[in-house]
């Protein structure tokens, strides 16, 4: 099974960016960047220009990817030892046919309280079935991303990217594939951003708004009662 790596860069990280490349090569792994940052560009890189944000750059991904899962990585997060959440996430997909993998950030939003739902019962205690895995650095098979493409969910016009992860976990919800959190890894990642967090939740409400009633549904329950989730189970 294939995975394809992308690390998303953007202005000040090109640092970080190029620690993670070293680091994943060092484990025989080769990503692809999708850069903003005009004063740093890489020849192999795939430099979109600085007006792009999440959205371009995630379309962007979706346009290259020709993988089994795609694993994106926000250049701001970190991690010292990338080849276990891969060995993990590959036994994962094997036994639970998951839709999302992800390992744990600090910092996120999802934080744990807000997002496990303890009413699923995994053997392994360090993973957690989650309303959201928060979209910082995450895994999607295919087939969800695949699902998204034949629903026509047009992302394009919401610039700022937020509702990505929720679309795509309400579609693993639908689909009934598991959308997981894997705790025995913990990946840094600071807060604050360089957006507009109020333009970015105005987006949100209208990207909501252009959603049909069947993904409108699940979406209201992640961001609110997370705990309805379990009748997509049920049916």
């Amino acid at each position: 099974m294939k995975v394809q790596t992308f690390i998303f860069n953007w202005k000040n990280q090109f640092d970080k960016t190029k620690e993670k490349i070293e680091q994943l090569k060092l484990i025989g792994e080769t990503p692809i960047v999708i850069n903003s940052d005009d004063n740093h560009k890489e020849s192999n890189w795939h430099n979109i220009g600085e007006e792009s944000y999440f959205t371009a750059q995630f379309l962007k991904a979706i346009e290259l990817f020709d993988g089994d899962i795609l694993f994106h990585i926000q250049a701001d997060a970190s991690f010292k030892n990338w080849k276990p959440i891969y060995e993990s996430a590959l036994q994962y997909q094997k036994r639970y046919k998951w839709g999302i993998y992800a390992p744990n950030v600090d910092y996120t939003w999802y934080t744990s309280e807000r997002t496990d739902l303890d009413m699923f019962n995994i053997a392994q205690k360090n993973l957690k079935m989650v309303a959201n895995t928060d979209c910082t650095c995450w895994m999607i098979h295919k087939d969800i991303i695949n699902e998204a493409i034949k629903r026509k969910i047009d992302f394009s016009p919401y610039k700022m990217g937020w509702s990505f992860d929720i679309i795509y976990t309400a579609l693993s919800y639908i689909k009934k594939r598991p959308v997981l959190r894997d705790y025995q890894y913990t990946i840094e990642h600071p807060q604050g951003t360089n957006y507009n967090k109020g333009t970015a939740e105005v987006e949100m409400h209208n990207f909501y708004q252009s959603l049909p009633e069947e993904l409108q549904k699940p979406f209201d329950m992640i961001k609110g009662d997370r705990n309805q989730l379990m009748e997509y189970y049920k049916k």
